[in-house]
């Protein structure tokens, strides 16, 4: 399993509380050729992201992760509708403590820009290992939870 983290920029129209907040059952389309045009964060999604794999939301102009998901498929090639499928909102943690930017993540190459500005960017298993500590320590009412998601 892979850990990657999922941007976006909640002043082009869209928010994570989006998906948190949807009814949908089952599998959750996330980003379109539209949406991702980023070119390591497509090779990323057509090589790397397999289903199962763990996705921090993190929304870039707020500077916070907002929760946690698993994806529902494996990563897409573009002309194929959505390029990710996460799992059901149910499945997924909405962090009722997000982490911020500082200081939260700092040190987190994923969320710097010394590794890219895409969409779509990988977490180091050491730098997800930290992670993990600090969501488990600002949300313990929500253990339980992440503890299932999270591993």
């Amino acid at each position: 399993m892979n850990t990657w983290v999922f941007k976006i920029n909640t002043k082009r129209g869209w928010e994570f509380d989006n998906y948190f907040r949807a009814r949908t059952r089952g599998a959750y389309e996330m980003g379109d050729e539209d949406w991702i045009r980023s070119a390591s964060s497509l090779r990323f999604l057509r090589e790397e992201v397999k289903r199962g794999d763990l996705f921090l939301c993190y929304e870039t102009d707020r500077k916070q992760v907002v929760g946690v998901a698993r994806a529902a498929s494996d990563g897409r090639d573009v002309g194929m509708g959505s390029l990710i499928d996460f799992c059901p909102p149910r499945e997924a943690v909405r962090l009722k403590n997000p982490l911020t930017r500082k200081p939260d993540l700092d040190f987190i190459l994923a969320f710097s820009p010394h590794r890219g500005r895409g969409t779509v960017q990988k977490i180091d298993r050491d730098e997800f290992r930290r992670l993990r500590s600090i969501m488990l320590r600002k949300n313990p009412e929500q253990a339980k939870e992440l503890r299932r998601l999270l591993g």
